[in-house]
């Protein structure tokens, strides 16, 4: 009975209240999350009235540094373990004192998604446009960034003290835009689909939920999470905006798969606070206000555009230009611009995401079965040269096994890592490219004889297709005398091709839901996993060392490991790493009622519900 999601005291319980009612208000939580004392199992806390945020100025300024929290910290439990019937119901409004209602938000960005399936895609271009019309069962905090875990369709939850059942309670009197009155039904649908996926169907946030063994109705508005073992970070898990809620009857009606489902209120109706009006595939999707919506506060705007616009400049010219008044991905010239000379009218924020981009490979493909040619490949990429010819259109990292903003280990590994490895090294140095070299002839591939050319699959990003896939090409041929040819297709082909293995190497990025060290090489790197986008790929040792890395709570211990499992992924090199993803985003200083001055993620506040302008 031990654990800091294990519910025991007045104290924590009432701490855990406050930390709600802070994040609500647009307040900072603390970083790390305080152990509860241990009491006497039957102490408990009645909740505490929640109100409105308190009134906070909207950003104006640009910060003088980036934001420098960690996203997806632990999370501690936000309601006491008996949730009384009059629990207040968190309802969420704009900081400010007197936010206008009106006006349709512009947006413009990464929004040519490949289908209409936010469970099945795992992709910005469907997260960003499709979220405005769902909710979450728990969602992050559109105050701070989106740092904290809050209420959402369930308005309280609670663990039990052993860490092994999470308890939900959904609001009353919630509809989806058909007329359909939300259910538990609804909500155990929906994440049996993400965590039990039917035959067929992929699931990039499966592999965060491996410790879910049921979902349980309790009653029309409780549902139980079952868990074998304890997951301190089940909440955060949950809480991602990928995880929307999904009418059971459109999961019925259509098979379980909803990739070709056109979008519609209809066809495909969501709880949230805006409806899709109208739709054109690769060009905009147009949503007005949902006047049905469970939170009456909410949204005060008439409707939101995205608009659809590829990485890097012409983004960032929208914004300054007065077309829109929201970017996502600009480059580095919308970054320098706003903070010397528009920082008075305009805001820009630089982030990580947890991700990874390079080429994926296709283990079951001939010469790349053998880890050797992988290595190979590798191993003579310069990736310094990549960053800086793609910087004209986004910025990136140099792509390693531990991502930058990993919060354990990231920095500590880059370090030990960047020009003290091979293949890390920039340029490539001559005994990089000897040993690569000698690897592909121990392959039985001396200087790339009897090599076939490989099929070279890029996604239709600009920045993917060039420049960074000709040169990852270019530097296979230099090198190592590998050919290979580049086929450029739209991502729902380059989705469809991956599944089938049509491809020898695939260039592309995937983000995880999580920034930590297991869940995110489960994610990508473990057998059977629905992000693992690598073909046929597959290592016992590996999977059973994320295993006990996940369960592991010996900072000592954890550290042992994580070296360990970035010594296999070295040797085994399931994917060739080029790089992490960095993102840029602007908007102008009237829109308020969010906390995206200090974004520290991507997936994590996609709503624009408290959103208003000031205009």
């Amino acid at each position: 009975m031990s654990g800091i999601f294990s519910v025991k005291s007045v104290v924590s319980l009432v701490v855990a209240l406050l930390m709600v009612l802070l994040v609500a208000c647009g307040g900072t939580a603390p970083a790390e999350p305080q152990q509860p004392a241990p009491v006497a199992p039957q102490a408990q806390a009645q909740p505490a009235a929640t109100s409105a945020p308190a009134a906070q100025a909207a950003p104006t300024a640009v910060p003088d540094e980036e934001p420098t929290a960690t996203p997806f910290a632990t999370v501690v439990p936000t309601v006491p373990p008996r949730v009384q019937a009059e629990t207040p119901q968190l309802m969420l409004r704009a900081p400010e004192a007197n936010p206008q209602r009106g006006g349709v938000m512009q947006w413009a960005g990464l929004s040519d998604s490949p289908h209409f399936d936010m469970h099945q895609c795992n992709t910005a271009a469907c997260a960003q446009p499709q979220g405005v019309y769902f909710d979450n069962l728990l969602r992050y905090s559109p105050f701070d960034g989106g740092k904290e875990v809050i209420p959402d369709l369930a308005y309280a939850w609670e663990v039990s003290d052993d860490g092994l059942v999470y308890t939900f309670h959904l609001r009353d009197e919630v509809y989806f835009h058909d007329g359909a009155q939300l259910s538990s039904e609804d909500v155990k649908a929906t994440f049996d689909r993400i965590i039990f996926p039917p035959v067929g169907m992929i699931s990039p946030r499966q592999s965060v939920f491996l410790a879910v063994d049921e979902i349980r109705v309790v009653d029309p508005l409780t549902v139980e999470f079952v868990l074998s073992a304890p997951r301190g970070f089940m909440p955060a898990a949950i809480a991602n905006g990928w995880n929307v809620v999904e009418r059971k009857q459109t999961l019925e009606d259509n098979n379980f798969d909803l990739k070709k489902l056109k979008p519609g209120t209809t066809t495909h109706p969501g709880t949230g606070p805006f409806i899709l009006e109208d739709h054109q595939a690769g060009e905009f999707w147009k949503a007005s206000r949902n006047p049905n919506y469970w939170n009456p506060e909410l949204p005060y705007l008439d409707g939101i555009q995205h608009s659809h616009l590829a990485y890097g400049p012409a983004t960032g010219a929208a914004l300054i230009t007065g077309r829109v008044d929201y970017v996502y991905g600009a480059g580095a010239d919308l970054r320098d611009d706003i903070r010397q000379n528009y920082s008075d009218t305009h805001t820009v924020v630089v982030y990580p995401i947890p991700s990874i981009g390079g080429m994926f490979v296709n283990h079951e493909s001939g010469p790349l079965a053998d880890a050797r040619v992988r290595r190979a490949i590798s191993m003579v990429q310069d990736r310094c040269a990549i960053k800086v010819a793609v910087a004209a259109i986004r910025e990136i990292e140099v792509g390693t096994w531990i991502v930058p903003n990993d919060p354990d280990f990231g920095a500590s590994y880059r370090d030990e890592t960047l020009n003290k490895k091979p293949g890390y090294n920039c340029p490539a140095t001559a005994d990089d490219i000897a040993a690569a070299q000698q690897l592909l002839a121990d392959a039985g591939y001396p200087n790339g004889e009897g090599m076939p050319t490989l099929d070279l699959m890029v996604r239709d990003i600009n920045f993917f297709v060039s420049p960074m896939a000709p040169m990852m090409q270019a530097f296979m041929k230099q090198n190592l005398n590998v050919d290979s040819e580049i086929r450029v297709v739209h991502t729902s082909v380059w989705q469809e091709d991956r599944d089938q293995g049509n491809y020898d190497l695939a260039v592309n990025g995937t983000p995880t839901p999580l920034a930590s060290t297991p869940a995110y090489w489960g994610s990508w790197f473990g057998t059977g996993s629905g992000s693992n986008w690598n073909r046929g790929s597959s290592n016992p040792e590996f999977d059973a060392l994320v295993g006990e890395l996940i369960e592991e709570t010996d900072p000592a211990r954890k550290e042992e490991l994580t070296h360990q499992g970035a010594a296999i992924l070295e040797e085994w090199t399931p994917m060739i790493p080029i790089n992490h993803f960095t993102i840029i985003d602007g908007f102008a200083n009237y829109l308020k009622g969010h906390g995206r001055a200090n974004r520290v993620t991507l997936f994590n506040d996609i709503r624009f519900d408290t959103a208003w302008l000031d205009k």
